[in-house]
């Protein structure tokens, strides 16, 4: 079955995105940006265009940060994350698509948060990309949850990523994608 979108994915430093388009042009559905779903304060999501690139890993005595479709989530993704980084900025990833493309460093290895204390697990700018993308394709999946539309995993997605990586950034930006469940992805 071929895919029924072609699904855009903005991996920025500073914001993601996700945008749909059909790939038939007799489809009826517009072609639109999603509305990501996110925490916007400890206990309340809105959804909003962009996702910004912040990851929030918080002290174990902080309990959850739930999402409309995980009560039990244990970091941070977006704008909450975001905000939190001027009063925790040791417990915030930022940037990670710029560490993905340092190659004066184990882009595999757990370094992130820059200066995280000792309770806090480090990842690696391949897992931080990773939880992004993944954040996006749960969204996805809570938009169609009805099933008017595939899963993201029968869709074409088109991943933006700056001509200043080099090959290995590249492949570990799809390595963070399959992860994340996207097969059919073009950089």
């Amino acid at each position: 079955m071929s895919p029924r979108y072609c699904v855009g994915i903005d991996l920025g430093t500073t914001h993601c995105a996700l945008a749909i388009a059909p790939h038939d042009p007799e489809d009826p559905a517009a072609s639109r940006v999603l509305p990501l779903p996110q925490l916007v304060t400890r206990s309340a999501s809105e959804s909003r265009p962009l996702l910004p690139s912040f990851l929030y890993l918080p002290t174990p005595d902080e309990g959850t940060l739930p999402l409309p479709w995980d009560e039990r989530r244990t970091f941070a993704v977006g704008e909450f994350a975001r905000q939190r980084a001027a009063e925790a900025p040791t417990r915030v990833v930022s940037s990670a698509k710029s560490w993905l493309s340092h190659t004066g460093v184990d882009r595999r290895a757990g370094l992130l948060p820059v200066g995280a204390p000792e309770d806090i697990e480090k990842i690696s700018p391949v897992e931080a990309s990773f939880r992004y993308l993944d954040h996006l394709a749960e969204a996805w999946a809570h938009a169609h949850a009805a099933g008017d539309v595939p899963p993201l995993t029968e869709q074409h997605i088109v991943l933006t990523v700056p001509a200043s990586f080099d090959a290995a950034a590249r492949e570990l930006t799809v390595e963070a994608a399959y992860c994340a469940g996207m097969e059919d992805v073009t950089l």
